[in-house]
């Protein structure tokens, strides 16, 4: 006798299908509610460097602008983007904005506003001095490289780290060889 499946072999519809069959699908501005805040990002047009000193004065002061945000501003707590399964096995080596911006395009403000204008125009009017230093553009060179991408000491792998509390409970642990 042949086993039956719920899904092998057999047709699955998208959840969404009827909407899309009939033109109407939800879309986010569908959703998104009438006050919700803008945000811009201010990205970095350097591969490597430190932000040095970022002037966010005038920008505040654009009417419909909320906040701005900067490396100084939000919470020091690392986390990895690579998006795996938890436990996450990349190393938790990046911050919501940082001083160090690694890649061109990397955020080095964040603008909420009541509307996109205003976003737009208080993103011109940050002023950010940069220390560009030395990227590292091949990966062939990047291991033996003198220049660190990372070369702060306060990030962490969370496998490491679970894995080390839960040996540290375990009635018994074995060393295989």
């Amino acid at each position: 006798m042949q086993k039956e499946y719920k899904s092998i072999n057999k047709s699955v519809r998208k959840k969404d299908a009827m909407q899309l069959l009939t033109g109407k699908p939800v879309y986010t501005d569908d959703v998104t509610p009438s006050d919700a805040l803008v945000v811009k990002i201010l990205r970095s047009p350097h591969a490597n460097a430190i932000v040095q000193e970022i002037n966010t004065k005038a920008a505040k002061l654009v009417p419909g602008v909320v906040d701005i945000y900067t490396w100084e501003d939000v919470p020091k707590n690392r986390f990895a983007i690579a998006g795996q399964t938890f436990p996450e096995p990349s190393p938790y080596d990046r911050l919501i904005l940082d001083r160090h911006v690694r890649f061109s395009g990397d955020a080095v403000a964040l603008i909420a506003a009541e509307n996109e204008k205003a976003a737009i125009k208080a993103m011109k009017l940050i002023k950010v001095k940069y220390e560009v230093l030395e990227p590292v553009l091949d990966f062939h060179t990047a291991k033996d490289n003198s220049v660190l991408v990372h070369p702060e000491e306060d990030w962490f792998v969370l496998s490491e780290v679970i894995t080390r509390e839960i040996l540290s409970q375990a009635d018994v642990t074995l060393m295989v060889m």
